[in-house]
C-alpha cells in the first residue's frame, strides 16, 4: 500500500511541477511580448517596435497562444511535426478579429531544453516553403536564437526566453523574408504585386526597392 500511495504522491507531484513550469513560461512569454516585442529597440534600424503587429493583435484578441510539449527526448520529427499542425491548426482557429492581417499564432514549447534548441530553428528551414506556399510565415524565438533583424543583420532579434515558434499571416512586410527565393517571392508577388504595380504610395521604400530588384531577377510570370 505504501509504494502505491508513494507513486500516486509522486504523480501528482509531477503533475504539480509541470503546471507551475508552464504557467512560469506562459508568464514569461508575457513579459516578452509586453517589455520587448511590443517595444522600440534602439538596434532595429528603424523606428517603432519590435514587431508592430503585436499590440493591435492582442487589442483585437487575434493572438492565439497554444502550448506544445516536446518531452525529455524530442526528435526532429516530432518538433516538425507540432510546427506542421500549427500550419493546420492557423487555419482552424476560430478567430475573432475579422483582419486577418492581425492573427498570430505562438506555439510555446516550454519543455524544449537548450540541447534541443537547434530542433527549432531546423524545423523553421524546413517548414518555412510550405508555409510560404499556404501564404503563411513562420518565426522561431528561442535564447540562442541567431536570426538577424531584416534592418541590421548585427542584430539577433529573435531572442526570446522561452522556445517558441509563430506563425502569422504574409504581409507586405514580408518581402524583406521572401527576395532570395524565385518560388518564395512568386508567392510574395502573386498576394501583393498589384499593391506596388497601383503605385507604391504608402508603402515603405525599402519594400519597393528590395521588391523591383527580386522582380528583375525573377521576372515571374514571364
Amino acid at each position: 500500500m505504501s509504494a502505491r500511495t508513494d507513486t500516486r504522491g509522486l504523480t501528482l507531484m509531477l503533475t504539480d511541477v509541470l503546471a507551475v513550469d508552464v504557467a512560469k513560461a506562459l508568464a514569461a512569454v508575457d513579459e516578452w511580448l509586453s517589455e520587448y516585442i511590443r517595444r522600440p529597440h534602439g538596434e532595429l534600424g528603424r523606428t517603432g517596435p519590435v514587431c508592430p503587429f503585436v499590440e493591435p493583435a492582442q487589442r483585437a484578441d487575434a493572438l492565439e497562444i497554444r502550448v506544445r510539449l516536446a518531452g525529455p527526448t524530442p526528435s526532429q520529427t516530432l518538433i516538425d511535426e507540432i510546427v506542421r499542425c500549427g500550419l493546420d491548426e492557423f487555419s482552424e482557429v476560430d478567430w475573432k478579429s475579422g483582419n486577418p492581417n492581425l492573427r498570430s499564432l505562438l506555439l510555446v514549447l516550454p519543455d524544449l531544453s537548450a540541447e534541443h534548441l537547434h530542433l527549432l530553428d531546423a524545423a523553421h528551414t524546413t517548414l518555412k516553403p510550405e508555409s510560404v506556399r499556404r501564404g503563411l510565415m513562420i518565426a522561431q524565438f528561442h535564447e540562442k536564437c541567431e536570426e538577424k533583424a531584416a534592418r541590421n543583420p548585427a542584430f539577433e532579434v529573435s531572442h526570446a526566453p522561452v522556445p517558441m515558434m509563430a506563425v502569422r499571416s504574409m504581409a507586405i512586410h514580408d518581402v524583406l523574408f521572401l527576395a532570395e527565393r524565385r518560388d518564395w517571392f512568386e508567392e510574395y508577388a502573386s498576394r501583393f504585386g498589384a499593391r506596388y504595380r497601383n503605385g507604391s504610395h504608402g508603402i515603405d521604400p525599402l519594400l519597393t526597392q528590395v521588391y523591383e530588384r527580386a522582380r528583375a531577377a525573377y521576372a515571374p510570370g514571364s
